[in-house]
């Protein structure tokens, strides 16, 4: 069943349709919850609360609008991620903690405990400097370097301008470098 019909017929109220939008878009949603919240419990919730929202306004969605519905669930999923935050008031010390950064640790794992445990710290001080960004640039983060998304992708998920993106995507790289200078060499970035 291809996007459109699913859509269509949850619109209708058939839930075999909404359980295949929610099991073909689990996976990006709860991830780029995770990587707002880095917790896996509360990035679950914010999975079932983005869907309890889909569901509620998904008769609202307008497929002829020429709307995408992929921008749309990301605006919910990253709306929940933020309200979450507000909600629960999660400190950021509790955030500080090791997180699932394996995605930007060397390919080739390694037997050294020396260098294993270098890359554990890496990992650790990323996530802490992530922590300190402001929640609109950790978001433009996490899209770019995290979900692969484009800047126009970004701009369209956060209903923004291309340029606000650059601009908070620019902020966020700089207060990372200035972060973690001298702990990784410095490497000309590319955005």
């Amino acid at each position: 069943m291809n996007e459109i019909a699913a859509i269509k017929l949850a619109q209708e109220g058939n839930k075999e349709a909404l359980k295949t939008l929610f099991e073909e878009n689990k996976k990006k949603i709860f991830s780029l919850a995770y990587q707002y919240v880095k917790n896996a419990e509360d990035a679950e919730d914010i999975l079932q609360e983005t869907f309890v929202k889909v569901y509620r306004s998904l008769h609202r969605f307008n497929i002829q609008d020429g709307m995408s519905f992929s921008p749309w669930l990301y605006r919910i999923g990253i709306n929940c991620s933020i309200d979450y935050l507000r909600r629960n008031k999660i400190k950021k010390e509790k955030n500080s903690g090791v997180n699932n950064l394996d995605n930007i640790s060397c390919n080739n794992k390694t037997s050294d405990p020396e260098e294993s445990r270098g890359q554990k710290e890496i990992r650790e001080k990323i996530s802490q400097s992530l922590n300190k960004l402001s929640g609109q640039q950790r978001m433009v983060f996490i899209l770019r370097h995290y979900q692969e998304l484009n800047t126009k992708e970004i701009a369209e998920y956060l209903n923004c301008t291309e340029g606000s993106v650059k601009k908070q995507l620019f902020r966020a790289v700089s207060s990372l470098k200035e972060h973690l200078k001298g702990l990784i060499l410095e490497k000309s970035y590319e955005m």
